[in-house]
């Protein structure tokens, strides 16, 4: 048990220290661009983990039916465009200080993060021994990725009217 909670704190530095290193340059890269770089590494780590991975499992789903296999497919790749949209609204939108891209973010962040979560809890304990490994845990470091994009842009993007916000 110690050796899996020792593993589960490595990966868990391992997982944050992009993002920690980023939020600690912002003043360095300037805001806007330390939250695009967030909004990546938080994409990056989607496509790497949901789409690869689960495109990669394919053999286990012999069992189903061709139908549910195109769609479990097609869920794979309509990740990774998800996941390249999200970089392209951090590079332009959130950069750009606007609101929709900063809802954007949000939303990615609260319904991505609270589905990611119950699957958790529910479907497989992702990161967590017995059943799986702790390099599992890499995959949630995109809430803290996106949370850290999201706050270190709020006071850029809602500045009241008239304080160079540019609306």
């Amino acid at each position: 048990m110690t050796d899996s909670l020792l593993a589960m704190a490595v990966m868990a530095v391992l997982a944050l220290a992009p993002v920690a290193g980023l939020l600690l340059a912002r003043r360095r890269l300037g805001s806007a661009n330390a939250a695009a770089w967030l909004v990546t590494y938080g994409a990056l780590i989607i496509f790497g983990e949901h789409t690869l991975v689960g495109l990669g499992e394919q053999q286990a789903l012999t069992g189903l039916a061709a139908h549910a296999r195109f769609h479990w497919i097609m869920a794979g790749i309509h990740t990774a465009v998800g996941a390249m949209l999200l970089v392209v609204i951090g590079w332009t939108l959130l950069r750009e200080g606007r609101p929709a891209g900063w809802v954007a973010v949000l939303l990615a962040l609260l319904v991505g993060g609270s589905a990611e979560l119950l699957a958790a809890g529910t479907v497989f304990p992702h990161g967590f021994p017995p059943r799986s490994i702790p390099l599992g845990l890499f995959l949630y470091a995109y809430l803290p990725a996106l949370a850290g994009a999201l706050g270190i842009t709020f006071r850029q993007v809602f500045r009241p009217v008239g304080e160079g916000s540019g609306r």
